[in-house]
C-alpha cells in the first residue's frame, strides 16, 4: 500500500512540475512549421523573423514612394500595402546576398495574396538586396511588400501567414514552408 501511494505522489509530482515549465520559446533554432512574430526561422543559410506588419493606404506618401519601385504594383483605393520588416542573419559560411523570402497573407474572408518573386528591399526602399553582399554573423533589416491588399480590420483580419523560399527549398532538417498565426498588424 504504502509502495501504491508513493508511486501515485511521484506521479503526481512529475505531471505539476511539467505543467509548471515556462512555455516561452528559446534562443535556439525553430524546427516545427509553425513561428510566432519575432521568432527565428531559418531559410537556406539564414535566419529571419517577421518583426513589424504595418499596412500602408493607397494615400500614404510611403505607397507613393513603394509604386515606383520597379515590377511593384500601385494599390487601388481603398487597398493599400502590407510592408514587412524582416531582420536577417546570414548563417552560413560564406558571404552571400540578402534571402528572398515569399510571404502570402490569408484574411478572415478568404482574400489572399503574396508578394510575388518575394524581393528583399532596403530601408530606403529604392534597391534590391540581391546585390549587396553580407557577410557570415552578419545581418539586415529588409523589407517585404504585399499590393493592393485590403487593410485588416477586426472584423476582417490576417490570420495567417506563409512563409518559404520562393523555390520552396530549405536546408536539410528545416520544414520547407513555415505558417505564422494571426500575425499582428499595426
Amino acid at each position: 500500500m504504502t509502495r501504491i501511494l508513493l508511486g501515485a505522489t511521484a506521479f503526481l509530482a512529475s505531471w505539476s512540475f511539467a505543467l509548471a515549465a515556462p512555455s516561452v520559446p528559446t534562443r535556439g533554432q525553430v524546427r516545427g512549421d509553425v513561428v510566432h512574430m519575432n521568432q527565428q526561422f531559418h531559410i537556406l543559410d539564414d535566419n529571419l523573423r517577421i518583426a513589424s506588419i504595418r499596412w500602408i493606404p493607397s494615400t500614404d506618401p510611403l505607397a507613393t514612394r513603394i509604386s515606383n519601385l520597379p515590377q511593384m504594383q500601385a494599390p487601388t483605393a481603398p487597398n493599400g500595402y502590407l510592408l514587412f520588416s524582416v531582420p536577417q542573419k546570414n548563417t552560413s559560411r560564406n558571404p552571400q546576398p540578402a534571402q528572398y523570402l515569399k510571404i502570402t497573407a490569408f484574411y478572415k474572408d478568404g482574400t489572399q495574396a503574396d508578394d510575388g518573386d518575394g524581393v528583399p528591399w532596403s530601408t530606403a526602399y529604392k534597391q534590391l538586396l540581391y546585390n549587396t553582399t553580407f557577410y557570415p554573423g552578419q545581418g539586415v533589416t529588409t523589407y517585404f511588400i504585399i499590393a493592393n491588399v485590403p487593410q485588416p480590420t477586426r472584423n476582417n483580419p490576417l490570420t495567417k501567414l506563409i512563409l518559404s523560399d520562393p523555390g520552396m527549398q530549405n536546408d536539410s532538417g528545416y520544414p520547407r514552408v513555415y505558417r505564422l498565426l494571426n500575425p499582428v498588424v499595426k
